[in-house]
């Protein structure tokens, strides 16, 4: 984690949780936006309206976003962010401790987190509903990339080959990407706790949203939740100012919401990068119970 971290570590694992919290946790890129609109609209009524015009991370913040953020990236993400017409909101939501920002909020609260468990308040499960993303690492990092992209501009001088090796390596921001998510696995069981898949989600959605639903003991009709489902598509979301955010126009642009797909990952490594994510995720998978959809240790191919 960066070094800023150190400030705020204490007083997020000190956080005290609500009973009628909702929280979405996901290592980056890894559908966590997604499955956010998702909970708030099943938690609030379906409320659309309110939904595109309130900006996602106010209703949905994220509580170690300031931690994430040295001073001197402000103006950097200043400069990047100048075309939103919301930027004021987002800058006062990195100038000010975000833990801080959310203990202040009303109940019911919705936050968003990208630590895992074990950096998160000890009583977490025990005291509010949890909500866990999961994806395929080599999906993960392509995406992550982008995000690096879009955010550091000039800043970023890795190609994607550099980034794979500082990836596969847990020298990124949030890793290592399988430890952060076997620990949620591992409670995916507890009756707070539900565990999704990126992958299930693309395969079928108005499925997980139906189980979501339940998970969150809310009642909808068949046809709402076909609706949300249909509200919920990539290319719904990605016209959606409030949720999905670029930063630039043209050509240059890369869109925080991107393609919503499994296995792009293929089109971005070569040979050499595709038998190094088998043997990474082979170790890293080793003696856990926890695997991937897109990934059986048993169908690799050159290994």
């Amino acid at each position: 984690m960066p070094g800023a971290f150190k400030k705020h570590a204490e007083a997020i694992y000190n956080m005290e949780v609500r009973p009628d919290d909702v929280w979405v946790i996901t290592f980056p890129r890894s559908g966590t936006t997604w499955t956010q609109e998702m909970v708030w609209l099943l938690e609030n009524n379906l409320d659309y309206e309110t939904s595109k015009e309130k900006p996602l991370y106010e209703r949905f913040p994220m509580i170690e976003i300031t931690s994430m953020i040295p001073d001197i990236a402000f103006e950097l993400i200043k400069t990047n962010f100048m075309n939103l017409g919301n930027f004021q909101g987002l800058s006062e939501a990195v100038r000010h401790a975000s833990w801080s920002t959310v203990e202040k909020y009303s109940s019911p609260r919705f936050i968003k987190t990208h630590l895992p468990l074990s950096l998160l308040p000890p009583n977490l499960l025990n005291t509010a509903k949890v909500v866990y993303v999961a994806r395929d690492p080599r999906d993960v990092v392509v995406s992550y990339y982008y995000l690096h992209k879009m955010v550091g501009k000039s800043l970023l001088r890795a190609n994607f080959s550099h980034f794979w090796e500082a990836f596969r390596r847990d020298l990124l921001p949030w890793t290592p990407i399988v430890s952060h998510t076997n620990e949620a696995w591992v409670q995916r069981d507890h009756p707070n706790m539900h565990f999704i898949f990126y992958e299930d989600m693309i395969k079928d959605l108005v499925g997980e949203v139906h189980r979501m639903s339940q998970f969150l003991n809310r009642k909808y009709s068949e046809e709402c939740i076909i609706n949300l489902s249909q509200y919920l598509s990539f290319d719904n979301l990605r016209k959606n100012k409030n949720v999905n955010n670029t930063t630039t126009e043209g050509k240059d642009a890369v869109q925080f919401i991107r393609k919503g797909e499994a296995g792009g990952w293929r089109s971005h490594f070569d040979e050499k990068m595709e038998i190094q994510a088998e043997e990474f995720l082979m170790e890293k998978l080793k003696g856990l119970s926890l695997s991937y959809p897109s990934f059986q240790m048993y169908e690799t191919t050159h290994l």
